[in-house]
């Protein structure tokens, strides 16, 4: 995953030291598959064409991953841009690896104006709940609670959970040496955990 960043020092404020964007429309002549778009981060990207390539293209997985913290003035339209030319029957959401400069209490409440943003979709969303960093296990805590956050509203909004944190954490050999993305064996472990939990 070297073409993505992932920030460790640049943590107090709201923009990264390189910011990115990755969108990507897969097979677009298929009309007939069942078709998500996948919201995240870089693990999204990593993840993204496993599940299509394990439901044999039954489903085909669109994806918006981004580098753009969860406060972000641009990522809400950056997502509408996304979902405006993605047909999809259903959302996949996690953003938790980036946003560093944020508090718990920050994250909350721009998570919960996200979440309501995403629902004007009208479509089924599934909260992602977010990996681990093994490589700064200072972030753990923060990415724990984080994932509490994301949860509870999830639960607030009667949104399903998918819980790839536990996926992640019990599968260090997976990883690759920055310790936060994974091998191609890690993103398939994910991607089967997204396709047991959507059906």
């Amino acid at each position: 995953m070297g073409e993505f960043t992932y920030e460790t020092r640049n943590i107090s404020k709201n923009l990264e030291t390189y910011e990115w964007d990755n969108i990507w429309w897969e097979q677009t002549a298929n009309t007939t598959s069942k078709r998500i778009l996948y919201i995240g981060d870089s693990i999204s990207c990593g993840t993204r064409h496993c599940i299509t390539a394990l439901s044999n293209s039954e489903i085909v997985c669109d994806g918006f991953g981004t580098s753009k913290g969860i406060d972000n003035p641009h990522l809400k339209a950056s997502i509408e841009l996304c979902m405006k030319q993605s047909k999809c029957d259903m959302l996949l959401f996690n953003n938790g690896l980036h946003g560093w400069h944020l508090s718990n209490e920050e994250y909350e409440k721009y998570y919960e104006e996200l979440l309501l943003f995403l629902l004007k979709a009208k479509k089924p969303i599934y909260i992602l709940l977010t990996t681990d960093d093994l490589a700064n296990p200072s972030r753990i805590e923060t990415i724990v609670a984080r994932n509490k956050i994301a949860a509870s509203l999830a639960q607030k909004y009667n949104l399903p959970v998918i819980d790839l944190y536990t996926v992640a954490i019990n599968s260090p050999e997976h990883h690759i040496p920055d310790g936060v993305h994974f091998h191609a064996e890690g993103y398939n472990l994910l991607a089967k955990c997204i396709l047991e939990s959507i059906g």
